[in-house]
């Protein structure tokens, strides 16, 4: 772990190496599975800054990566707007898609990070939810 990850999102990393990633031949099953999310308040996203954020989801991809025992799968993360979070699953490569009724935009990690600062997922202001999407 880096020393520029703010210690409350080291500490949510080594809590995540517990999780163990599940497949099935159902997307929504997959994904729920598979997923975590992460809550936030505006005080601690001023606390961790947007490098250690986006560190932090790298660092979850690639524990995703490590934990999903050489399947060819999709790690993705999106900002839950109304929730409060920042949420985090992988589905199978083979579904060819992600388990969401709404349109996606698929964004790069910096761009989600900027709209978790912003308050803003995309899928109020543009009609699309902004995802972060990586083959692992």
């Amino acid at each position: 772990m880096s020393e520029n990850m703010h210690s409350t999102l080291s500490k949510w990393l080594e809590e995540l190496e517990e999780t163990k990633i599940s497949t099935s031949e159902q997307i929504n099953d997959e994904a729920r599975a598979n997923m975590v999310s992460f809550s936030f308040n505006e005080g601690l996203l001023q606390e961790w800054g947007k490098e250690s954020l986006t560190e932090f989801l790298h660092g979850c991809a690639n524990l995703y990566q490590l934990k999903s025992n050489d399947l060819k799968m999709v790690f993705y993360s999106w900002f839950d707007e109304q929730a409060g979070q920042v949420r985090i699953s992988a589905v199978s490569q083979v579904h060819g898609t992600l388990p969401f009724s709404c349109r996606l935009n698929s964004t790069n990690l910096t761009e989600l990070v900027n709209g978790i600062y912003s308050n803003d997922s995309g899928l109020y202001t543009k009609g699309v939810l902004d995802v972060w999407c990586q083959n692992i």
